[in-house]
């Protein structure tokens, strides 16, 4: 070997050792960002001042019925029975998440925040309501203001949140009497 080659091929080994070293970095990032491997990233964690050494998945600090996964999953905080501070509990408010929806059979299946999976079919009977951004409640009256509260199959998109969803099961057939989607 003559002297031009050795420092070539010494920058490269150190070229390939640093290339590892990065990679072993970016696999411990990435492994940090879930240290309890709860399925729940650390961050969010954090700022709930949940445990990072503890599965915070199945808890639910503030007994709102909704479990800490599902509260990171619907954007809620897992320490304040009513997040949004419209007088209904966090756990009878939002069902989930759109999973998919085939527009030939009919068929939808929603991905529910407690980490179930409900199906059924969508007929031309089903109701299917848009939850528009002027909606609230009024001492226990539901106000809506403007216009938007239909919706169609159209609207049935995954990752679509349900707010709720009247599944009918008759002669062994599941069929969504209404599902009302947050817009």
């Amino acid at each position: 070997m003559n002297r031009s080659t050795k420092p070539a091929r010494l920058r490269a080994l150190l070229a390939l050792a640093l290339g590892i070293v990065a990679l072993l970095a970016l696999a411990g990032l990435a492994a940090a960002k879930d240290g309890n491997d709860d399925r729940i990233p650390d961050h969010w964690e954090k700022r709930h001042n949940l445990s990072l050494k503890i599965d915070q998945s199945r808890r639910d600090q503030d007994h709102d019925q909704l479990r800490n996964r599902a509260e990171f999953r619907s954007g809620n905080d897992p320490r304040d029975r009513d997040s949004d501070d419209d007088g209904v509990v966090d756990g009878e408010e939002n069902a989930g998440t759109i999973a998919s929806f085939d527009a030939e059979t009919g068929r939808l299946t929603i991905d529910l925040f407690g980490a179930e999976q409900i199906s059924g079919l969508v007929t031309e009977e089903t109701r299917i309501k848009c939850e528009d951004e002027h909606s609230h409640d009024v001492g226990g009256v539901h106000q809506r203001h403007g216009t938007g509260a239909n919706c169609t199959t159209a609207d049935l998109v995954v990752g679509a949140v349900v707010e709720e969803a009247d599944l009918e099961i008759e002669h062994g057939k599941a069929t969504f009497d209404e599902v009302e989607l947050a817009h």
